[in-house]
């Protein structure tokens, strides 16, 4: 399961805890998909279960592993390279490069939310935003 990543383009890594190898949790906040969902909130919480790598590298740099100081990079979500493995995160100013079994993901309030449904709400929100620009003639 990778396609969630691409669906949290914009998205940014807030906050990762838990210890490799194991299970790691990422905040990622991303105010405009979390509106598209019931109560108040900014982002997303995804749970990697059976992780045994989680690496950033921005370009032109050494890799970093550290959760605290990936988190102190801001990575911003760009996309996900379809087939990869380990999985790479595409990021704006680097890669992530994740190794798991599984994973879950909740809305930050806790609630637990399919890949069905943040494509969804992804697909609604884009679907919007394309409607509100005026076509050119």
């Amino acid at each position: 399961m990778e396609e969630f990543w691409g669906l949290l383009h914009d998205g940014g890594i807030e906050s990762i805890a838990g210890k490799i190898p194991g299970t790691v949790s990422l905040e990622v906040s991303i105010r405009y998909l979390r509106q598209q969902f019931p109560g108040a909130g900014t982002g997303f919480k995804v749970v990697l279960s059976d992780c045994d790598q989680f690496v950033y590298q921005e370009y032109d740099s050494s890799p970093v592993e550290d959760f605290d100081e990936i988190v102190g990079l801001e990575p911003e979500i760009v996309g996900v390279e379809k087939g990869t493995y380990p999985v790479v995160v595409n990021c704006v100013m680097g890669s992530l490069k994740v190794s798991y079994r599984a994973a879950s993901i909740y809305l930050d309030s806790g609630d637990p939310v399919s890949l069905d449904e943040i494509a969804a709400a992804s697909k609604a929100y884009w679907d919007a935003w394309a409607a509100s620009i005026p076509q050119r003639r």
